[in-house]
């Protein structure tokens, strides 16, 4: 798929549609969150792409702890407890020289990590979109290359958005792995989500917003804003 980074306008109507429609879409939304999943009606476009919306948030929040980690010095793996940042939960990192298959290091000297959650949990993720407050869960297993001297990495790998009953998959390539910053927003790289049949491709792109495209699309057809969760429809 050939990407084209041009931004168009957003429209306010794209984001009262998307806010309004919130809490059908999140079985995990406060005011909704005894509601049964399968009352809930289908997963539309929009909603399937607020939902990448929030797991791109979740990436560019969460996936610079492999930068910024630095634990007690042990060779092996090491344990990160998220406690703010609207980030909660335990996640599991390993860090080597050498690259994929090298040896063991210490997450100061690594030239390559491996950053996942554990088995049967996974990290939550809150967000105040407008007054609502949806509440939900990622999984993943990531890898990738760390640069020390540019205090980058380039992950890949694959995961799982959770809400209420609902979950769904996302991937991160490898030709084209998310460009994580320390103290910053993704530079570069992308990851494909797939809901109820909707195929959606985020694009980062180095500044605070984010490019969902729908299917094929030469074009985008929403905006994501990293800092708050909040997904616009592209006019």
């Amino acid at each position: 798929m050939e990407f084209n980074k041009t931004k168009r306008g957003v429209g306010l109507a794209g984001v009262l549609i998307l806010l309004l429609g919130f809490c059908l879409v999140l079985a995990g939304c406060e005011s909704d969150a005894v509601a049964p999943q399968e009352n809930l009606p289908p997963l539309t476009e929009k909603g399937a792409a607020q939902q990448a919306g929030l797991v791109a948030v979740g990436i560019a929040k969460a996936g610079p702890q492999i930068l910024n980690f630095s634990g007690k010095k042990e060779l092996g793996i090491y344990t990160h407890e998220f406690t703010e940042g609207g980030i909660s939960g335990s996640v599991m990192l390993e860090f080597f020289t050498g690259g994929a298959g090298g040896a063991h290091s210490h997450w100061d000297d690594a030239d390559y990590g491996l950053f996942y959650t554990p088995e049967g949990a996974e990290v939550t993720v809150a967000l105040d979109l407008d007054g609502l407050e949806p509440d939900f869960g990622l999984t993943f297993d990531l890898y990738g290359d760390i640069d020390q001297v540019a205090d980058t990495a380039a992950v890949a790998g694959s995961g799982d958005f959770t809400s209420g009953d609902s979950s769904h998959a996302f991937t991160i390539p490898e030709d084209d792995p998310v460009v994580v910053v320390a103290g910053d927003h993704p530079t570069g790289g992308k990851f494909a989500y797939s809901a109820d049949g909707f195929s959606l491709v985020v694009v980062y792109d180095g500044d605070v917003t984010a490019d969902v495209y729908v299917s094929d699309a030469p074009e985008p057809g929403y905006s994501i804003n990293l800092d708050t969760g909040i997904v616009t429809a592209i006019e």
